[in-house]
């Protein structure tokens, strides 16, 4: 290459302009819609038989990713049922087709996060509580309101 400076400058931005067309380069995810550089702590898999870790133990401002490796739709919401406010976060995974996976929103509050599937709420395979910020230690937090 040549010292032409105009030239380099023009190299540099096009070399940017390729690395950004990659997920990588900074934009959300479409796994995870609220975006943010929280980590994705713990996955918890959906199957025919119910789900994979009913008590994940995550830090504080983590994620937690839900995968339906089901054959059928879930559609994943905090508790307690119809309401739906023990930790908003949660309703961020909402519908998840068969093979879908997202993201939760940052779990930022120390206590047990309640879930369950909203369409099929009574399917205790279904449910579980998401332990944000709290070790073994710890005295468990009480089961959440289905």
């Amino acid at each position: 290459m040549n010292g032409n400076p105009h030239r380099l400058r023009k190299l540099a931005a096009a070399a940017i302009a390729i690395a950004c067309l990659y997920p990588a380069c900074g934009g959300d995810s479409p796994s995870s819609p609220s975006g943010g550089s929280s980590t994705v702590a713990a996955t918890i898999f959906l199957t025919a038989t119910g789900v994979s870790d009913a008590s994940p133990r995550v830090a504080l401002g983590a994620r937690v990713r839900f995968t339906n490796n089901d054959t059928r739709p879930h559609e994943i919401l905090t508790t307690p049922h119809l309401v739906h406010t023990d930790c908003p976060a949660l309703n961020d995974i909402g519908m998840l087709q068969p093979g879908q996976s997202k993201d939760s929103g940052a779990l930022n509050e120390r206590k047990g996060c309640g879930f369950h599937d909203h369409l099929n709420p009574d399917d205790q395979r279904f449910r579980g509580q998401i332990l944000v910020g709290i070790n073994e230690a710890d005295p468990a937090p009480p089961p959440p309101a289905y």
